[in-house]
């Protein structure tokens, strides 16, 4: 519980400096990722109160994963300077990702978990491959945040109590997410300001 109201705490304060500084940023995806996470951890908190498994809640940060990582990925686009039919299918990608990821966090047998994390894979690669097609010794950096930072989330999810319960500890996991989220979204856009 004490990680959920950091982590609300941190993206909130994280989510006023982005939209303070938007101008700075030349961008509205800073402030909105921020605040969508804000909202992510606030279902998960509340849900936990309401007195349901903890881990029962851990699926709706999927909802708020497909709204963000898609306004990431438009970030990445941009950086890249990708367009067109490559851009359309970078962002499907990210939806097709978040969804087999909701669909695994609330599969009924370990075999369709297996089904939809596996069936995720399929976007990931495609969305790798786009942006390592237009890679460069500038914005190789970026490539790596998608590339290591966006792999640690479904080891977590695989680690969790939600699925094979290899780490049964809720706050070990809720922590291992925060610090996933913080990298892959407050560090990334600050690293990526330096380019603009």
């Amino acid at each position: 519980m004490n990680t959920l109201i950091i982590s609300t705490i941190l993206f909130t304060l994280t989510s006023f400096y982005f939209f303070l500084n938007r101008k700075k940023f030349g961008t509205d995806f800073p402030w909105l990722v921020s605040f969508i996470t804000v909202i992510s951890y606030l279902v998960m908190t509340m849900n936990i109160n309401v007195g349901t498994d903890p881990t029962a809640m851990l699926w709706t940060r999927w909802v708020g994963y497909a709204m963000s990582c898609t306004l990431l990925t438009a970030s990445m686009v941009e950086i890249f300077g990708i367009t067109g039919k490559q851009k359309t299918v970078a962002l499907v990608s990210t939806s097709l990702i978040m969804l087999t990821g909701v669909l695994a966090a609330i599969a009924t047998s370990p075999l369709f978990l297996i089904l939809f994390f596996t069936l995720g894979m399929v976007p990931f690669i495609s969305l790798i491959s786009i942006f390592k097609s237009q890679a460069t010794s500038q914005n190789r950096f970026v490539l790596n945040y998608l590339y290591y930072g966006w792999m640690v989330f479904p080891v977590i999810f695989l680690l969790s109590p939600e699925t094979f319960r290899i780490v049964p500890s809720l706050t070990l996991i809720l922590s291992a997410y925060l610090i996933a989220d913080f990298f892959t979204k407050i560090v990334f856009y600050i690293h990526t300001q330096k380019l603009k």
